[in-house]
Parts: structure tokens; sequence; C-alpha cells
């Protein structure tokens, strides 16, 4: 986003805002309506909609500080104005995109906190790499302590869906509407997607990419959300 040619491109620009007007519309979307559209004869979890919706809105906000911090506040000192971003991105959107992950899980309630407690050690190592203009503290350490969070919870994810598969087996004979071994396929493709993430220097293909697959994750989630079966919480 930092980088000239993308700031230039009013194509961009526009895809840019357009993403985050998009996502702070699922966001009210999934907030203030009760009828699902994409499937009215479900009902979906209201805390499912609510984790979602401050996911969408996390990612609207992403919009608003990548833009603000990089052109607005900072302009001439790339080293801690992207720290900042990148930062911010980490302590919000993983731990949200984890928890909307998790709630789609209706076999028991599983906890969120340690999801949000393993982002504590970014926030150190940004710290640092702000106060010491270090480069390793403030993106390697990062993306590699990011990386290991990611791996682990994909992990445990798996197995997650394993017992929610299990579960679905033991008490319902129509799994219609209740699987969600598609949000698996979602994790490891964000996986990919933090790959591309931290591999961007900027480059304006994978600056629309970036937003390309930001649109994407807007429309699964809502689709996701909105024909998963609420079958309450044991």
């Amino acid at each position: 986003m930092f980088d000239y040619s993308g700031l230039q491109d009013g194509f961009f620009i526009a895809l840019y805002i357009g993403a985050a007007i998009i996502a702070l519309t699922a966001c009210l979307y999934l907030l203030l309506r009760r009828v699902n559209a994409v499937a009215g004869n479900v009902k979906s979890s209201q805390r499912l909609r609510r984790w979602t919706a401050g996911l969408m809105a996390a990612v609207a906000a992403s919009h608003v500080w990548w833009y603000g911090v990089g052109v607005w506040l900072l302009a001439d000192d790339w080293l801690v104005r992207t720290i900042i971003v990148i930062m911010l991105d980490y302590v919000t959107l993983v731990p949200l995109v984890m928890a909307v992950l998790l709630c789609m899980l209706q076999d028991h309630r599983r906890p969120l906190w340690p999801w949000l407690v393993m982002q504590v050690p970014v926030v150190v190592a940004a710290v640092v790499g702000i106060a010491q203009r270090s480069t390793f503290w403030g993106f390697e350490m990062t993306h590699y302590w990011q990386l290991f969070v990611i791996a682990v919870f994909i992990t445990y994810y798996r197995y997650g869906i394993w017992r929610y598969g299990r579960w679905l087996r033991n008490n319902y004979a129509d799994l219609d509407r209740k699987e969600v071994w598609q949000s698996l396929v979602f994790a490891i493709g964000l996986l990919i997607v933090y790959v591309i993430y931290i591999s961007n220097a900027g480059e304006l293909m994978r600056e629309y990419l970036s937003q390309v697959i930001t649109l994407f994750i807007i429309a699964f989630l809502v689709w996701r959300v909105e024909t998963l079966q609420d079958l309450g919480e044991t």
C-alpha cells in the first residue's frame, strides 16, 4: 500500500476503497439483518454473526489505518509506519479470524482468549523494533512468530473439526447445513494468503491480488455464516 505506483493508480485506489466499503457493509448487514438473504430457511448463529461482523469491521479499519498512517501520518518514516500497521493487523485480524472459525464448531464453546494472548509477543517485538529501529524485531520476529501461531491453530482446528464431525454423526441423521469442512480449507488458504502478505514488498500486482483476496474472504464468510445452521451449544 505504501508503494507510490499503488497510490497513483486510480483503479487500485477505487478497488481499495471499494473493498473497505464492502467489508463495512457486510459488518452492518450481519449485525442488523435478522433473516438470512442467502439461505432464508436457515437460522444462523447470532454468536457467529457477531464475531464475523467484528472481523468485517476490522478489515474495514485495516484499510483505514494502512492508508491513514502511510499517507497522513509518518509519511516519511517507512520503518515505523510499516511496523505499526502490520502489528495492528496481527493483533486484530488474526485472532478475529480464529474466533470466527472456532465459532463454527458448535459441539461446545472453545476458549478464544489463548489466541489473543498469543499476539502479545507481536506487540512486544513491534515496540522493540520501533525503539531500536530494527527490521529484525519489527518484521522478521513478528513474521516467524505469526507463522508459528497460525501453524498451531490449524493443527488445533483440524482436531476440532474431527471432533465436531464425530459429534454431528452421533447426534444428527441429516448433516445438511451442519458440516464445516470447508472452513479447514479456508484456514489453510489463509495461510497461503499470509505468505503472500509477508512477502509483499509493494508490487502493484500483489496489491491488487490482496484486495481481490479480501473480497473473496468477505464473500466466503458471509456465505458460510448464512448457510450454517444454528445447532445450539451444549
